[in-house]
């Protein structure tokens, strides 16, 4: 493969995976592709890894639930519900540089 076109695949990749995961201080919007079913600790992580700039997703991008164990399960069967149904969300995190927690997700595709 060429350079040029070694460039040009590169290029269309990244804006293909920017295109469905963007994040910002304290959101992240994408597909959800992993779900951890931890009872104490339920997580998720988004397309590319992704996690907002002011919190810590880790190396590999986790989103932990902030709240309740009743709290924390409610918000995991959504995002459940939305992975399944392959429905981009956006989650709302701490801002404290801590590790990823969400307290808000909301379904930003496929309605209606």
């Amino acid at each position: 493969m060429t350079s040029i076109a070694f460039r040009a695949l590169f290029f269309t990749i990244i804006l293909t995976v920017c295109k469905f995961a963007t994040a910002g201080s304290t959101w992240a919007s994408g597909k959800i592709t992993s779900l951890l079913a931890s009872g104490a600790e339920p997580a998720i992580r988004l397309a590319g890894n992704i996690s907002p700039e002011d919190c810590s997703g880790g190396k590999y991008g986790w989103l932990y639930f902030e709240g309740s164990a009743e709290e924390k399960n409610r918000v995991y069967a959504t995002a459940l519900a939305m992975s399944l149904s392959n429905k981009t969300v956006t989650v709302y995190t701490n801002g404290d540089g801590q590790r990823c927690r969400i307290s808000n997700i909301q379904i930003t595709s496929g309605l209606g």
